[in-house]
């Protein structure tokens, strides 16, 4: 009998071991996150990834400038490290008007995958350029053909139809044999004047502008060619990256339903098997005692037994229960309408990272209503044509775009099509139309928020609010923009009183006991003027 029930214990033993286990893998594949998702949940209505300040300074090498036992200290709860006479926190604290960083409650494991991420915020998406086309099915002359195009001539052709100071080279594989090609390309002079029709006829047509001869091979042409036929950019254009995305999606949403069909089989099996043999151990145990077993058989038997005699227990559980899954609905319903991280593809690919950043674009000069209105406003495409109707992107330059490098030509095209203008005669058409544009920040409406006051009157610089535009191809919600962080910025955001006529005359009315309170400080906040009355933002 002792022999039956040890080897029964064993068992359970192991299976209990199994459950351990499967538990444990469950937790980290299900239920882990990034440090990346960390930061943008956490950190990121504060500071940056890069060099530029918001609420707090941008993190960029933060890893380099401070150990990570400090770091983490000092994110766990600044107060107390200013207070034990840290230097390092101490001169933070003076740097941003004395207003100590709130206490963030993360665990020290959550913590270290933020630094590491900071330490590289860029290594999942950083890939070489000739890794991505290879990977895409690009050949390495197509490859070295664009980079002898771009150097030889992007400067008077394009690779689409359109006229530059030469013709656009679309199709010229099939319009000109390989050998006629490579006999205009070295010499085209010797070639009109060898009275060769096709040649004197260009020749003609470009007001009698011979070509230059280029010192380039046969095999060099080749690779220029391979180009032209089929440049990556547009071949990019027409893959489609949503299959992929949506693959990748579909695959892992399948992998976890496996995962949770499994363990949701095995806990089954050991329940099953774990109530088998406790019905086996006491029938064991009952027949030792000369009577007849009477206790519960199946598991839902069990499980009544077992509620009816703790019932003070289970209560206790259900109340606990109760009120955790009313903590985690409010937890959920504050993540309503809290969109960080959106970052929709336009219908043209506009990249802020080469506008703003460099070409060194001011934000205002396109979203000019910025300093004089409640919006900034979607500029209009005649703002884009004050450039673009000279910059037509026909050099052959590629910009990156969520990942993918695109043909800055092809985007180009997009808005002179909108407009139904015609490049080559430099005229509009009757039949323009309006580009549909995907809003990515949407304030609700109840909640009023006036660009120019924070813009002219506030001094606010873009990035306060959008992060780092300068820096984004794609541009994307930064901030939360909830109440909590509207309220935070207004509690420690200075208002630009210096110079101001209407601010000298209202603190030369104050009191001094009102000067010694809202001035003290050296710094007068939109919280200190009023910023948190309702009707500022609930009229």
């Amino acid at each position: 009998m002792n022999k039956i029930i040890n080897k029964v214990k064993k068992a359970i033993g192991y299976k209990l071991s199994i459950l351990v286990v499967i538990s444990l893998f469950a937790q980290t594949s299900l239920y882990a996150q990034g440090g990346k998702d960390l930061f943008k949940t956490n950190c990121a209505a504060c500071h940056s990834v890069g060099k530029n300040k918001l609420v707090g300074p941008g993190l960029e090498g933060i890893n380099d400038k401070r150990n990570r036992e400090w770091l983490i200290k000092w994110t766990k709860n600044s107060g107390e490290l200013i207070a034990s006479g840290d230097k390092d926190a101490i001169a933070i604290f003076e740097e941003f008007n004395k207003i100590p960083m709130p206490a963030q409650a993360l665990s020290d494991e959550q913590l270290n995958e933020i630094y590491d991420y900071l330490a590289n915020p860029n290594a999942e998406t950083a890939a070489p350029k000739e890794a991505a086309a290879a990977s895409e099915g690009v050949s390495e002359e197509v490859l070295l053909g664009e980079k002898l195009y771009k150097a030889n001539c992007a400067a008077c052709h394009s690779v689409g139809d359109n006229k530059l100071v030469g013709p656009g080279l679309k199709g010229i594989n099939e319009k000109r044999s390989f050998e006629w090609l490579v006999k205009w390309i070295k010499n085209s002079p010797e070639l009109i004047a060898s009275g060769d029709a096709d040649a004197k006829a260009i020749f003609e047509e470009f007001n009698k502008v011979p070509m230059p001869p280029q010192n380039v091979t046969d095999d060099e042409i080749k690779a220029i060619l391979a180009y032209i036929k089929n440049p990556p950019s547009a071949k990019k254009e027409e893959a489609s990256t949503e299959v992929a995305d949506a693959g990748e999606t579909k695959s892992d949403s399948k992998s976890t339903i496996i995962i949770l069909v499994v363990i949701i089989v095995i806990l089954a099996g050991l329940i099953l098997f774990l109530n088998k043999a406790r019905v086996t151990i006491a029938k064991a145990a009952a027949e030792k005692q000369g009577v007849e077993y009477s206790g519960p058989v199946t598991f839902a038997e069990a499980c009544k037994q077992t509620i009816s005699k703790n019932s003070g227990l289970v209560a206790l559980v259900v109340i606990v229960l109760f009120f955790a899954g009313l903590v985690k609905l409010m937890n959920n319903a504050n993540t309503i309408g809290v969109h960080t991280g959106y970052k929709p593809e336009q219908p043209i690919k506009f990249s802020h990272k080469v506008h703003a950043g460099d070409n060194k674009i001011d934000c205002n000069y396109c979203h000019s209503s910025a300093r004089h209105s409640k919006t900034s406003g979607i500029p209009s495409l005649n703002v884009c044509m004050n450039c673009h109707k000279y910059v037509d992107g026909s050099n052959g330059k590629t910009f990156t775009y969520n990942g993918e490098e695109y043909s800055m030509t092809d985007e180009i095209k997009k808005i002179y099509a909108a407009l139904d203008y015609n490049p080559e005669s430099q005229a509009y058409g009757n039949n323009p139309t309006p580009v549909k544009w995907i809003k990515v920040h949407n304030l609700p409406d109840h909640a009023y928020f006036n660009h120019s006051q924070h813009v002219t009157v506030g001094g606010q610089k873009c990035q306060t609010c959008h992060g780092p535009v300068e820096e984004m191809d794609v541009v994307e919600q930064f901030s939360p923009l909830t109440m909590k962080w509207c309220i935070e910025c207004h509690n420690t955001t200075g208002v630009m009183s210096e110079g101001n006529g209407y601010y000298d005359e209202m603190h030369a009315r104050m009191t001094e006991q009102y000067k010694e309170k809202w001035l003290g400080d050296g710094k007068l906040t939109v919280e200190e003027m009023g910023g948190w009355e309702c009707a500022k933002c609930h009229y």
